[in-house]
């Protein structure tokens, strides 16, 4: 009985031992343990940081010393930026994000996208329109400033105030706005062949309104000469009309748009008389 108590005493005071510190401990040393300290628990923590780095963002490095990733007061170079993959799942899906599609029907492709918000022309209409208290010469002038602006507010602005001041805009009809007989009926078709057609509207640096002559039809010829980005001069002859119908009945809009040489002459008209030298214009 008396060596098991020796034996229980001795084991007691081995435990308190251990878990007194040092300066109560009795004099039996401790068992050797590595104590870590703090240099060396940041070096285990930045180990495991970057071991679990590499395998999220799979990213080269350079040497052994570089850390990776953004980290405060570092940077990626520009390779490695390129070299980090996206990940496209952190994006909303558009089905998320569009109004439009929020809460349309998926379809076989398992997309929800019914594509309103990817076409450019699903935009509300242009800030400036035809009003019977504009003038001819304002309908021209109007036409020719949201040009120069084109892309204020919007993308080609400019060209959806030239097309809302087109009267024969979305008739199914042949055309000879532009001179050449063409179809109006589809904006995305006038938007190309009007930024085409009329270069130098596109950002002008300036306009001028030189005359405004009465045709034997009853039309209105504008003569305009426009001054394009690069500073070269063209001139223009605008056949204005009245609306007879519609929305913008009583109001000025364009017939055609001719372009014309510096004596005011072309293959369309003469715009110095106002004289159509061509069927149809």
């Amino acid at each position: 009985n008396s060596f098991l108590c020796q034996t229980t005493v001795r084991a007691h005071e081995k435990t308190n031992a251990q878990m007194l510190p040092s300066s109560t401990s009795s004099s039996r040393p401790l068992p050797s343990c590595p104590v870590p300290t703090t240099s060396t628990s940041k070096k285990i923590l930045e180990k495991k940081r970057r071991k679990t780095y590499k395998k999220s963002k799979n990213v080269p490095r350079t040497s052994s010393s570089q850390q990776e990733g953004y980290l405060p007061g570092t940077m990626l170079s520009a390779e490695q930026i390129l070299e980090v993959p996206i990940d496209r799942r952190a994006f909303k899906p558009t089905s998320e994000e569009c109004p439009f599609c929020v809460n349309a029907v998926v379809k076989e492709n398992g997309s929800k996208c019914i594509g309103v918000c990817r076409n450019p022309q699903n935009v509300p209409g242009p800030l400036f329109f035809p009003h019977q208290m504009q003038t001819c010469r304002d309908a021209v002038e109007i036409q020719l400033e949201a040009m120069k602006d084109k892309n204020n507010p919007r993308t080609d602005h400019g060209v959806q105030v030239m097309w809302e001041y087109s009267v024969e805009s979305g008739n199914m009809d042949r055309s000879r706005y532009f001179g050449f007989s063409s179809d109006m009926y589809h904006f995305d078709h006038f938007l190309g062949k009007c930024l085409v057609n009329f270069e130098a509207f596109v950002f002008n640096a300036k306009h001028e309104i030189v005359d405004e002559i009465s045709m034997k039809d009853g039309r209105t010829l504008v003569k305009a000469i426009v001054t394009d980005k690069v500073g070269n001069d063209s001139f223009w002859g605008f056949v204005m009309v009245k609306r007879t119908f519609s929305k913008y009945k009583g109001c000025w809009q364009s017939l055609r748009i001719l372009p014309c040489d510096e004596n005011w002459d072309s293959k369309y008209i003469d715009a110095n008389t106002g004289d159509p030298k061509m069927p149809g214009i």
